[in-house]
């Protein structure tokens, strides 16, 4: 039988959701609570006619993807699938979408479609990814893009011989604080970047999905992220080749937990993630993270603040609602200027492969070169293509 909430409980929920709205704002709450909940939301404005299909109907799909389709982009959601029946049911009546499909040949098969959201589990994505590249359909793929790298070179495989588009869902790139930190930031081409992230993560249990085997581990599903910003902000300047990689974790049976990557590469960079798990974040995931090159340094606080520095001058910014690039990166489809760099992607990817094999077999050290990796993947991907390698200042998706 379910147990009544104590007092206690039923305030700290009543706080939770106030502390939500000063967080994220009311739109975004309602969705937050409503995902939860799997409660109808209110229709505000029209949507434009739909061609959209959404893989995976969890709360992140329901929540942040639904969210920013609808209230922002104003589009409806064409069609739906999950693993779990329930999950499609209750998303779809929730969201109004008008197709509930039982399997996803069902969903690829629907009339119009042609843009497709994944968001389901980590070991599907690049599978649901590469399945609907090779129908012609544009793809917005949720990270971590792949979990090995098969996976990832049948991914890559199907975006070159598609014509679809392919859109990845890395989106602290795409953050205000990011975007601003880029815009004032004058490049040294000889000089180092630093870049500290300080995360805390969700407290996960022996039982949750993230700790199967097939998923990745936590460092595809969290740590990547800031992996990715990290490669990212090299390619501000230009990228380095080698790296010398450094771990070490709290507890050897728990590696991908409460753990310290520490980065250097042979120009001089310098890179450093924590992610720590030791209770459960009341606010939900909160992350510190510092930066200098140049003249420049700065401090992002949760994406909610961010204090840049360049010599004499001081300037703060706030965000409201918190901005971690979820608005921009969502809307990569309907953009109309070329976004960021696809090879990007394929390069932190890259990276976060090895970082993870590293923890999957408890190796400490190692080396790392995005040059050697990427000719070996490059290689690989389908000898009779024939296209040209990218560079990390290519603006093509």
């Amino acid at each position: 039988m379910f147990q009544k909430a104590t007092i206690a409980e039923q305030l700290d929920r009543w706080r939770k959701l106030l502390r939500f709205v000063r967080i994220y704002g009311p739109g975004r709450t309602l969705y937050k609570a409503a995902g939860r909940m799997r409660l109808r939301v209110p229709q505000l404005g029209r949507t434009r006619g739909t061609n959209i299909g959404l893989i995976g109907c969890g709360q992140f799909a329901f929540a942040t993807i639904g969210y920013y389709l609808q209230r922002y982009f104003r589009r409806g959601i064409l069609a739906c699938y999950d693993v779990d029946e329930q999950a499609t049911r209750t998303l779809a009546r929730s969201l109004r979408v008008l197709r509930a499909c039982s399997s996803v040949e069902e969903l690829f098969e629907t009339p119009e479609l042609g843009l497709v959201y994944i968001a389901s589990d980590h070991a599907s994505h690049a599978d649901y990814a590469a399945r609907a590249l090779d129908r012609g359909l544009d793809v917005y793929v949720e990270k971590p893009i792949a979990v090995t790298e098969e996976q990832l070179l049948t991914l890559l495989r199907a975006r070159v011989r598609s014509v679809g588009r392919l859109f990845a869902g890395y989106n602290r790139p795409f953050s205000k604080a990011i975007c601003i930190l880029r815009s004032l930031t004058k490049v040294d081409l000889s000089g180092g970047i630093t870049l500290g992230c300080f995360i805390v993560g969700h407290r996960l249990g022996p039982e949750h999905w993230y700790r199967r085997p097939e998923q990745g581990t936590r460092v595809c599903g969290n740590i990547g992220h800031w992996l990715d910003l990290f490669v990212h902000m090299l390619c501000w300047r230009s990228l380095p080749d080698k790296l010398d990689i450094a771990i070490t974790w709290a507890d050897y049976e728990e590696r991908d937990d409460n753990i310290c990557i520490a980065i250097r590469s042979d120009r001089g960079d310098l890179f450093s993630v924590i992610l720590t798990s030791r209770n459960e974040p009341f606010e939900g995931i909160n992350e510190t993270i510092n930066f200098q090159h140049g003249d420049t340094t700065a401090r992002i606080d949760d994406f909610r603040r961010m204090t840049v520095w360049q010599a004499a001058k001081l300037k703060k910014y706030r965000f409201w609602p918190k901005d971690v690039g979820h608005r921009e990166a969502i809307g990569q489809p309907f953009a109309l200027l070329p976004g960021r760099a696809w090879h990007e992607v394929e390069l932190s990817t890259l990276l976060m492969l090895h970082i993870t094999e590293m923890v999957r077999l408890g190796e400490q050290q190692s080396t790392f070169s995005f040059a050697q990796e990427w000719t070996r993947i490059e290689a690989a991907i389908d000898e009779g293509v024939g296209r040209p390698s990218p560079t990390c200042n290519s603006r093509s998706h």
